[in-house]
């Protein structure tokens, strides 16, 4: 029911784009690895196709035939399981080269630098399907985090078709108890990565009051990845017509968070928060201020703003390094070195924020005699909701709002 906050409460809440795939596929080489990983199927299935016509004795026309129905065939599954089988062409380059990129060792260091916050909004800890073959990075991140006091978890949810690799990679872990959780898997994905990955969001209802469920006791809190607004980053330059299959996509995955939160949250009066990898893509100067905004931020702002309400609290620079980071950053993306691409919206109705800040992942000398320099190829988000205010006989100051 509506009513008053007997004491301010404060919740210390970080956002973190982790930059942990699933074994094998190193962001640094991704792309490649995934056009790599889906010409090796191919080139796979096509060799055991001939070998087992070829065993059988089939006559030349009829093999003929076959081989080039399969092709539609082989086709598609060359550009469905590209990200699976890049996963194990990372392995094989691990092998040949040295290199990888230390996702157990970033894994152990991320829960070192985060014990201090009371909740995380993750993304991009991905697991991959089966689970059963999977390394399951996850599993061991909440044992690392359960260790620092964080109890309670909401799991990512597993691959779901069209994806054949990779989940939401979306993760909320919790000091206080968290009494529901739910995963959406956007029905709009672009048509290049929905194969490979799931673009989602994640809801958590969480208590500050030792599981109670009062809503004066509780806070709504989301964590999301969307697709990235291809024409200004990934495929620039690129077909036109992927670009604007690209754009709709994430034009459509907007409307589907506008409408998700609206069905989600409890209710106007509790407080809310929203964080994650939108891809705003707002580029800044090197000296400081804006350098351009772009049109990625226009869909995000009359969604979010607009449309629901709620307080952008800033552009920080959230994606990039100066020096550029060469063990996670695609090498082609290191010009893009000071980036806004993650952002945190707030109720402010009822929520207010206090020491909003990014928060840049350098690693530690002692982490960087293990060969990386950088958690992740984003900075992290951070900020301390506070909401409710201190009562008294003459009443407590209202901070909620009328349905």
């Amino acid at each position: 029911m509506a009513g008053s906050r007997s004491k301010k409460k404060r919740l210390r809440v970080i956002s973190v784009n982790m930059c942990i795939a699933v074994s094998g596929l190193q962001n640094r080489i991704l792309p490649s690895l995934c056009v790599l990983g889906g010409t090796t199927f191919g080139i796979v299935v096509f060799a055991s196709i001939i070998t087992s016509l070829h065993l059988s004795g089939v006559e030349a026309t009829t093999a003929l035939a076959v081989l080039v129905a399969s092709v539609p065939v082989i086709s598609f599954g060359s550009f469905a399981y590209g990200a699976r089988f890049g996963g194990l062409l990372g392995h094989v380059n691990t092998l040949l080269t040295g290199r990888h990129d230390h996702k157990v060792a970033r894994l152990k260091a991320f829960a070192e630098a985060l014990e201090n916050y009371d909740v995380l909004l993750l993304q991009e800890l991905y697991t991959s399907w089966p689970l059963w073959l999977d390394y399951r990075f996850d599993s061991m991140f909440i044992e690392m985090c359960q260790a620092k006091g964080f109890g309670y978890v909401a799991r990512p949810a597993p691959a779901k078709f069209p994806s054949v690799c990779m989940g939401t990679g979306l993760m909320i872990l919790s000091k206080h108890p968290i009494l529901k959780s739910e995963t959406l898997s956007f029905k709009n994905q672009f048509v290049a990565e929905q194969f490979g990955v799931n673009r989602g969001m994640m809801y958590a209802q969480v208590s500050l009051n030792g599981g109670a469920g009062d809503e004066l006791n509780l806070v709504d809190l989301f964590t999301v990845h969307t697709t990235a607004s291809m024409g200004e980053a990934l495929l620039k330059g690129g077909p036109s017509f992927l670009i604007d299959k690209a754009e709709y996509a994430r034009k459509m995955q907007f409307s589907e968070i506008g409408n998700w939160i609206r069905r989600q949250r409890t209710s106007p009066n509790v407080p809310l928060c929203i964080a994650g990898d939108f891809n705003a893509n707002i580029k800044h100067k090197p000296t400081g201020g804006i350098k351009d905004a772009g049109k990625a931020v226009d869909i995000i702002t009359t969604t979010m703003v607009k449309g629901l309400g709620f307080k952008d609290l800033g552009w920080k620079v959230t994606y990039g390094y100066i020096p550029a980071d060469k063990v996670l950053t695609n090498p082609g993306h290191a010009h893009d070195n000071q980036v806004t691409e993650d952002l945190i919206f707030i109720d402010s109705s009822n929520c207010s924020a206090e020491n909003f800040r990014g928060v840049p992942w350098l690693a530690t000398a002692e982490q960087r005699e293990q060969g990386f320099t950088h958690l992740s190829d984003h900075h992290g988000l951070a900020v301390d909701l506070v909401f409710g205010v201190l009562g008294g006989e003459e009443g407590a100051e209202k901070t909620v709002r009328k349905n």
